[in-house]
């Protein structure tokens, strides 16, 4: 076994984090551990002031308008069901008995699909799925506008695909939705911290975000976005303490207390709050510059070594691989570098996805992921999900702390690994 480990399933959770985020996570944990707003002494006051610097910090990095729009949750998956289950609440609330439709897509993941599919067993709600093109993974625009009924009341759409990797046109998107007056909710799971990314430019009424993922937080934290002036359209799910207004035994309306209910998580927040500082001090370009980097050098790799794309047409024969150390190896997604995010996921002739990761990690220390990823639509519009692709694909994400050097190392561990598989599925003859 490989003693040298390359982490590359940044898509499931940023790893390394900048050093600052442990030591503030260190520093709260140790020397303040008070609860912001539940006193009047120095470190509530401090607890209190980190929380707020965390709110502007992501507040202007994903360009927002207020930094009281952001509510901190425990994670993008329940941001998401704050603002899905939220609005169809909202909706019921103002006309009880009316049709409810939600629009999602393929590519979205079940922190999206499984609150759909909640709701939908409800009487009065229905929703819609919208494919996605099942070579590149692309939304096309105009097919959720001709999905939008009278009814609609939430469109939600993921920006990048944790499987494919392909980034939406979610600017154009947001200008259907504004038009038509249907609520939108980009989840920035995968986007955040890779790609430049602009609340108001977007369109956005809610943006969803993972604090452990790009934006280099630890886990347990994240947060939704709600664009002033929607919050009478997104009903609170959840009510308890806030540590303000407490002689209320309703809710208070004042955001961002409207949706945060009970203690924080200060201690991860306050991690938090420097890994976005660490991204606003390298700005979007460069954190995008980055990602480029080393998503030209995959193209580029994998090319060389006869990786098939969406480009290459019909399949080849798996028996091709002698030709080629990766040609019976197929990338999911765009090959275009601008189309897509440091995500990429492929599939096998011959070899399962999880004997991909297990040889990577045992005999080369990348460490990669394996499976359907949390998006079974997804992985059945790339064909990944049943019959002879049945059991997803192998995924490489990457992070800011990704190096050339790593990348290096993972595609030529792949092509070591498809090399062997094709001599073993050689035709032996003699």
């Amino acid at each position: 076994m490989s003693d040298r480990r390359i982490y590359l399933d940044n898509a499931a959770t940023s790893f390394p984090k900048p050093p600052a985020v442990y030591e503030a996570m260190l520093r709260y944990g140790t020397q303040v551990g008070a609860s912001p707003g539940r006193g009047h002494y120095a470190e509530a006051r401090e607890g209190a002031a980190i929380l707020r610097r965390c709110r502007e910090r992501i507040n202007e990095f994903i360009g927002g308008e207020n930094p009281d729009q952001i509510v901190f949750t425990l994670n993008t998956s329940d941001a998401l069901n704050l603002a899905i289950k939220g609005a169809v609440r909202a909706r019921r609330l103002a006309a009880p008995g009316q049709p409810i439709h939600l629009i999602t897509t393929a590519m979205d993941h079940n922190s999206v699909l499984r609150p759909f599919n909640a709701l939908t067993s409800e009487p009065g709600v229905e929703s819609t799925f919208v494919d996605c093109d099942p070579a590149t993974g692309r939304i096309d625009p105009a097919a959720i506008e001709a999905a939008i009924r009278a009814t609609t009341v939430l469109v939600a759409v993921v920006h990048s695909s944790n499987v494919g990797g392909v980034i939406q046109p979610i600017e154009a998107i947001g200008e259907i939705c504004r038009r038509r007056g249907v609520l939108y909710l980009i989840d920035g799971a995968q986007s955040l911290g890779h790609v430049p990314f602009n609340a108001q430019q977007a369109k956005a009424d809610l943006v969803a975000m993972p604090g452990h993922k790009g934006l280099l937080g630890p886990q347990g934290t994240g947060a939704l976005y709600i664009r002033p002036g929607v919050e009478d359209r997104i009903a609170t799910t959840r009510e308890g303490g806030t540590g303000q207004q407490s002689e209320l035994d309703i809710q208070p309306l004042d955001m961002p207390s409207r949706y945060e209910a009970g203690s924080h998580n200060t201690i991860g927040l306050a991690g938090l709050s420097e890994g976005v500082k660490f991204l606003l001090s390298r700005g979007h370009a460069a954190l995008r510059a980055h990602e480029l980097e080393l998503i030209g050098l995959t193209l580029e790799l994998l090319g060389s070594a006869g990786c098939r794309t969406h480009l290459d047409g019909a399949a080849r024969a798996s028996t091709s691989c002698a030709a080629a150390p990766l040609s019976g190896l197929r990338l999911l997604g765009p090959a275009n570098p601008e189309d897509r995010t440091g995500v990429f996921s492929f599939t096998h002739d011959t070899l399962r996805p999880a004997e991909i990761a297990a040889a990577l990690e045992q005999h080369f220390g990348v460490l990669a992921r394996a499976g359907i990823h949390c998006a079974p639509r997804a992985h059945q519009t790339f064909g990944t999900l049943r019959g002879e692709q049945a059991g997803g694909a192998i995924r490489l994400s990457y992070g800011p702390f990704t190096t050339t050097e790593g990348v290096r190392t993972a595609i030529n561990a792949l092509a070591e690994i498809c090399a062997e598989s094709a001599a073993f599925h050689a035709p032996h003859t003699g």
